[in-house]
């Protein structure tokens, strides 16, 4: 008589662990920054205006992704500080500046406006939990120094936005090609196609750098050996050698090697020697 087969036992099901879900109003502003991430992975890049035929991201993409996930998670932030970093000769703070260019077109006055502004973010279920970042903020444009303040203030904030929490922008950053050889469009002052353009002809500083924040993502990729010899003839240009900025780079970013910059930092001291150049070009041509 044949044996009953015992039927066979099914495996039993695995669980797969799940990580336990956290009371928002518990979490502090480190563990809140890991869910904004999350929340905003990527930007997709737009063209924003028939006149400009790349595509890029404006500050109110970053808004339309962020701001929502912010109100979801309780976290805020506040400008609560504006420094001037440079003063007049009798003390005074020094928020603006201003140089002539000459353009096919004619002159122009070009306003510059720089400072260090404070950022303070805010744990909205625990207030007395705060984290204050120092930015420095830098632009310029020909309609007036309140739009080369909003030049500043936007770009600074859309690029430390970017940094702090890896924001993905699909594409190649139409300003990573070198254009030290083409000639500046039309309306602009010509330091650098700025890939934001608000009208009115105005030309600004294409990103900004975070002081205390979190450093750029392109950080490992280093600068091609186009942007250094980019670089070093603009520093020449405003009568610096090669090896006082590299000095100057050492000093300010602590980067032993110019390759080393971020985005941020490279563009940031592009603009500034720019603005060195043309107000040297200005001092020449009003001694002559």
């Amino acid at each position: 008589m044949a044996a009953a087969k015992t039927p066979a036992t099914e495996p039993a099901e695995e669980k797969k662990a799940t990580a336990p879900k956290m009371d928002v109003k518990s979490m502090n502003l480190a563990q809140k920054f890991v869910e904004l991430r999350r929340a905003c992975p990527e930007i997709i890049k737009k063209q924003h205006s028939d006149g400009v035929k790349y595509k890029f991201a404006k500050i109110f993409d970053v808004y339309e992704l962020l701001a929502p996930a912010m109100n979801e998670w309780g976290v805020d932030w506040d400008i609560v500080k504006e420094v001037a970093t440079r003063h007049h000769e009798n003390g005074d703070a020094k928020f603006y500046d201003s140089f002539i260019q000459h353009t096919r077109n004619g002159d122009r006055v070009v306003w510059v406006y720089e400072a260090d502004i404070t950022l303070r973010w805010i744990n909205v279920d625990n207030p007395e939990e705060t984290l204050e970042i120092t930015l420095h903020a830098l632009g310029t444009n020909d309609g007036g120094p309140d739009k080369a303040k909003g030049s500043a203030w936007t770009y600074c904030l859309k690029y430390y936005l970017f940094e702090k929490f890896n924001i993905d922008q699909g594409e190649d950053d139409p300003d990573n090609s070198d254009h030290s050889s083409d000639a500046p469009p039309a309306g602009q002052n010509g330091r650098q196609n700025a890939p934001q353009p608000q009208g009115g002809g105005n030309g600004q500083p294409r990103q900004q750098s975070a002081r205390n924040g979190s450093q750029s993502s392109q950080r490992g990729t280093g600068l091609s050996d186009a942007q250094l010899n980019r670089l070093y003839k603009k520093a020449e240009a405003c009568g610096m050698t090669k090896e006082a900025t590299d000095n100057r780079i050492r000093e300010k970013y602590n980067h032993d090697n110019p390759a080393d910059l971020t985005r941020a930092q490279y563009d940031e001291i592009c603009a500034s020697l720019d603005a060195a150049a043309a107000k040297k070009k200005e001092e020449q041509q009003n001694a002559e």
